[in-house]
């Protein structure tokens, strides 16, 4: 679950490449006035007034907003004083080569829509180029988050040989007999029982029962591990296992009757007089009633 966390925050990372920027959004602002109060055909050249529309250079805008200024400065007329803010705004974009070319691309590929409700502003119709940055995006996401995974399990890997190394450097019997040792890892643990039999490396648990340690009890992730696919079990799941609740329990009653079968089955055999149980030496009664005679050697 780490690692999911992790590829989320790259995917969130990438995302926020594609913001826009705040430049964008004072063009996208500017434009939407201009578009409610002149009609959907302005844009910034017939707004300043310029006589070669987009073949203006940026020495011909400035000079044409000197030439309105005098005539709509707000210190002549209060009641400019907007108009004066929008004249401005929309020089000095057209006049920087870099805000110049994006008004001009949305210019051609068309402006976004504005909603408080769903954040601010977005494209009403999503063009394929747009589908493609965020596939691109979260496919480049899940690859790192793959790679990730990948780094993950190897460091894990060494870390288990590295500390299999250190518990055999402690085996006198070199690998051809039973030593038993205490592992701490912290000062503040209780010792757990480590065996090493025959080269290999055990850990007693809790319940007495021994757990091989081995590098290969890491799992190999795949690509089913990755966030491509994960992310949107994670998203999904909480509607789709409503769903299979009722087979999951069916599944489950089934495996409860047939366990209460074999346990009954065994019961009636238990309770069945057992012939020649223990009258010879060379036999033994097993648990589930099987007998097992040895045979003499001739």
């Amino acid at each position: 679950m780490p690692s999911i966390g992790i590829g989320i925050w790259l995917l969130l990372i990438c995302a926020v490449g594609y913001c826009f920027t705040n430049a964008e959004v004072e063009i996208f602002q500017l434009q939407q006035e201009l578009v409610k109060k002149y009609g959907s055909d302005i844009d910034f050249y017939h707004f300043l007034k310029l006589p070669n529309l987009q073949g203006s250079t940026a020495k011909e805008i400035t000079k044409n907003f000197r030439k309105l200024s005098k005539k709509y400065h707000p210190d002549k007329n209060k009641k400019f004083k907007k108009l004066y803010g929008r004249l401005n705004i929309a020089t000095q974009v057209l006049t920087n080569e870099n805000t110049r070319k994006t008004y001009d691309y949305y210019l051609k590929h068309g402006f976004p829509d504005y909603d408080f409700s769903k954040g601010g502003f977005f494209f009403r119709r999503v063009q394929p180029k747009t589908w493609f940055i965020i596939l691109f995006v979260y496919t480049s996401a899940s690859l790192i988050h793959y790679i990730l995974l990948k780094t993950q399990a190897q460091s894990q890997r060494k870390r288990i040989q590295f500390f299999i190394d250190q518990v055999k450097s402690q085996d006198d019997t070199r690998g051809l007999g039973e030593k038993k040792l205490a592992f701490q890892q912290h000062a503040e643990d209780e010792p757990r029982e480590i065996t090493i039999r025959y080269g290999d490396v055990f850990i007693t648990e809790e319940d007495g029962a021994e757990t091989a340690i081995s590098p290969d009890t890491v799992p190999e992730p795949g690509v089913l591990d990755t966030l491509f696919f994960r992310l949107p079990w994670i998203i999904i799941r909480p509607f789709v296992k409503p769903l299979l609740k009722p087979f999951v329990s069916d599944k489950k009653q089934e495996r409860s009757k047939k366990s209460e079968k074999v346990n009954l089955e065994v019961d009636v055999q238990d309770s069945k007089p057992k012939k020649n149980a223990t009258t010879k030496s060379n036999q033994k009664v097993l648990a589930n009633g099987k007998v097992l005679t040895a045979r003499k050697r001739k």
